[in-house]
């Protein structure tokens, strides 16, 4: 049996305006796993995940990362626990490429020396060092999102979560996020990704949990899911549809 990397425990959430985000949820996540948490706008999906690395805190109910729980171990859960946001621009600050992905390093306080080295290193690695000088509002929508991964991987996270991370790209930036993705995940990397469109990630996924109304409704691996997804308003992979199996939309 694989080892839990978060334990989330009946939490619940509601906002001051008295939206019911989440409703008594409890899931294990093991280390490795990739997992596609699913469903409508609104369904509760990106509550849920602010509530990993303690972006939000819940009103009971409690989650651990590692063993710690996250209301009490707010630092050390951001590092274990990336998030990379639907909209890249909210979370790049930075003057430059390298400034950018240096930024979270300097923060706390790292030695330039190395900050150079682990910055030089993620940028070689996601094919970004050739813009290192460059403006991130010059970047395309694709570059953008790998930015962002750049910048929560330099902190050396065990989890990287996604909301909606193919939003409002193009075919090649897509394809640039899609394949940065599954390189993260094999190698060693736990990824969570929030969305309502599940086809072309559905083929590297181990597991798929569905979300409504703030609930886990379903849970379980792709090929025993994949059929209840139309029924929670998320649209059925086109090749399990036509009898054909889930096919992998990167070849």
């Amino acid at each position: 049996m694989q080892e839990s990397i978060i334990d989330i425990n009946a939490i619940c959430h509601t906002f001051s305006d008295g939206y019911i985000g989440i409703k008594n949820i409890s899931v294990s996540i093991s280390k490795g796993e990739f997992i596609i948490l699913a469903g409508k706008n609104g369904s509760g999906k990106t509550t849920l995940l602010r509530h990993l690395n303690g972006l939000l805190l819940p009103d009971s109910g409690i989650i651990f990362v590692n063993g710690q729980d996250v209301s009490k171990h707010l630092i050390q859960t951001r590092k274990t626990v990336g998030m990379v946001f639907q909209d890249a621009d909210t979370q790049i600050v930075g003057d430059t490429v390298f400034d950018e992905v240096a930024f979270g390093l300097e923060n706390l306080k790292v030695k330039r020396a190395k900050i150079n080295e682990k910055v030089t290193l993620i940028l070689e690695n996601l094919n970004l060092l050739h813009l290192k000088d460059r403006s991130p509002s010059t970047l395309s929508g694709g570059e953008k999102r790998k930015l962002a991964i750049a910048g929560i991987l330099v902190m050396d996270p065990e989890v990287i979560m996604f909301d909606e991370p193919f939003s409002n790209l193009d075919y090649p930036g897509t394809l640039q996020v899609l394949s940065t993705i599954i390189k993260l995940n094999r190698s060693g990397h736990t990824i969570i990704i929030a969305t309502h469109d599940v086809e072309t990630i559905i083929c590297e996924a181990t597991r798929i949990i569905i979300m409504e109304k703030g609930l886990i409704k379903e849970d379980g691996e792709p090929d025993r899911i994949v059929k209840y997804l139309e029924s929670y308003g998320v649209k059925e992979p086109c090749s399990s549809k036509f009898g054909l199996g889930l096919q992998p939309w990167l070849t």
